[in-house]
């Protein structure tokens, strides 16, 4: 028989600042003290801009974390593993590709799941309800857009934590996920097909309805508008191979915004180790399109906390770097922007504008306060635009227009003077050599974005994992690249069907 029981992902329909009556579809007639109800299209407003508020454990802004954890962007060293007890062992089992995840004493919740099936649940009462709206109906449909970008964002998310890549000759009966469209009905929870849950996707991306949204904003960067709408459109495209749509949207992005930071103004004090770097506002990040960060309320998920790699690897992924017994000399200077210890054995990943830069603590969006330093800011970027439309030239064989897009992020992430334009002779006019030189400009420019794992899924690549002398070696399009559903939702909803991790090639090899 059916649960009757409130769904765990449905419980955070009833909002701090809105109601929704489950059975009259209306607003309750008795309102509890001190909420508000959002009636107006300026209600509503103040509903989806409180995605903003850092104070609430759930947020709009919130989406993803800990997915790296499973790429070939990481590797845990002894300390570090040792330190992971009860509510990370979870992600010791996902490093090391286990068959069985969720340890009986480990994490009780699954925060990418929760995060983004309340961002849906959300969602779906907010436009049941806005529809009642009629005092400002241009706002209300400009709501409405925006209400549907979060959504279609939060699906994009989960079909690619919990299914395989999108592949058309099998998305039509590849596992997806649930989609949750009448959240107080407490649905049934079958998965629905990955092609299902794209063609959902699309279905909330519209031009008619990105139409409504304006082009772009100063502030607000969690406010959806059709710069960050064309985005998500352009990955989501090129993540289902479809790479004239990807390129198409890629370029109405960047034809409202283009602008990229010149990391050599970034930075103040003594080269190698820059002692201040320049503070801007969260909400003014010019390279921003639509801020989107890890769960505020579990620190276990900020890519700080596991995102280290030993520094052979990492010179690999970031190049212009050497040591010649007395000094360090960096080219690319993500390097000092984006991490601490690049000069030492083990590299640790801070996230693009978040904790430490060079040896010391500065705080990217310190103006705005502390807090911003303890999420992950994982947001599309006008650098994603770039090397999506680099990656989408390069396969439509417009090589040298691929060729322009990377030169032109990485003119502006070397140190004055070192980079050097990457030209077609170079390359051999070769397309093959030109698509691998923009796949690694995207490794690099997107390094700690919690998008690795997807790449890695779609690109068919394999992954190998280090463990003291433990070696894990994972072939391409292995099941233990999908993560596993909690088991307590399935319990709740034994509807929902698991992800079949048994049916695994990896291999545990030891490297004494």
């Amino acid at each position: 028989m059916k649960n009757k029981k409130l769904k765990p992902i449905l419980i955070s329909i009833i909002l701090l600042f809105v109601l929704i009556a489950c059975n009259e579809s209306k607003f309750l007639d008795v309102y509890p003290k001190g909420v508000v109800i959002a009636k107006t299209a300026s209600d509503f407003r103040k509903l989806l801009d409180d995605s903003e508020n850092q104070s609430l454990q759930y947020s709009l802004s919130q989406s993803v974390g800990m997915l790296d954890v499973l790429s070939d962007d990481v590797s845990i060293d002894s300390t570090v593993w040792n330190s992971w007890t009860t509510t990370q062992m979870h992600f010791q089992e996902l490093y090391t590709f286990k068959d069985y995840v969720w340890v009986q004493d480990g994490l009780k919740n699954d925060f990418n799941w929760n995060k983004n099936y309340y961002i849906s649940s959300v969602i779906a009462s907010i436009l049941l309800e806005i529809e009642k709206v009629t005092d400002n109906e241009e706002l209300k449909n400009q709501l409405i857009a925006e209400a549907k970008v979060h959504r279609a964002y939060a699906y994009f998310m989960l079909v690619n934590c919990y299914a395989t890549a999108y592949d058309p000759e099998t998305a039509s009966t590849d596992l997806g996920v649930p989609i949750v469209t009448q959240p107080a009905a407490l649905p049934s929870l079958e998965r629905k097909t990955v092609q299902e849950v794209y063609d959902f996707i699309l279905s909330d991306l519209t031009e008619e309805s990105i139409a409504n949204l304006p082009d772009d904003v100063d502030q607000y960067k969690h406010r959806p508008t059709k710069v960050s709408a064309y985005a998500i459109l352009a990955r989501v495209y090129l993540y289902m191979g479809d790479y004239e749509n990807a390129l198409f949207y890629a370029n109405k992005s960047l034809a409202i915004r283009n602008f990229l930071y010149d990391f050599n103004t970034q930075y103040t004090g003594d080269y190698p180790y820059y002692s201040k770097i320049a503070q801007i506002s969260l909400m003014n990040d010019e390279e921003m399109l639509l801020y989107k960060t890890t769960p505020r309320n579990s620190p276990l998920l900020r890519s700080y906390s596991y995102m280290i790699i030993d520094s052979s690897s990492f010179n690999k992924i970031y190049s212009g770097y050497s040591f010649d017994g007395t000094n360090y000399e960096n080219y690319d200077l993500r390097r000092t922007l984006w991490f601490y210890g690049w000069n030492s054995t083990t590299v640790r990943m801070t996230t693009k504008y978040l904790k430490y830069y060079g040896n010391h603590y500065n705080y990217r969006y310190k103006i705005d306060g502390s807090s911003s330093s303890y999420t992950a800011n994982i947001h599309p970027t006008t650098g994603e635009m770039y090397v999506t439309r680099a990656e989408c030239n390069a396969r439509l064989g417009s090589l040298q227009e691929a060729l322009d897009d990377i030169n032109t992020v990485g003119v502006n992430r070397y140190k004055t003077g070192t980079y050097t334009d990457i030209t077609l002779a170079d390359l051999g006019n070769s397309q093959e050599a030109v698509l691998d030189a923009v796949l690694k400009e995207r490794r690099r420019e997107l390094y700690g974005k919690e998008l690795r794992l997807f790449d890695i899924k779609r690109l068919h690549l394999p992954v190998t994992h280090s463990l003291s002398s433990l070696k894990i070696s994972v072939p391409a399009d292995d099941s233990r690249f999908v993560l596993p559903i909690l088991d307590y939702y399935i319990d709740l909803n034994p509807e929902i069907e698991q992800n079949d991790r048994s049916n695994s090639g990896v291999v545990y090899e030891e490297t004494y």
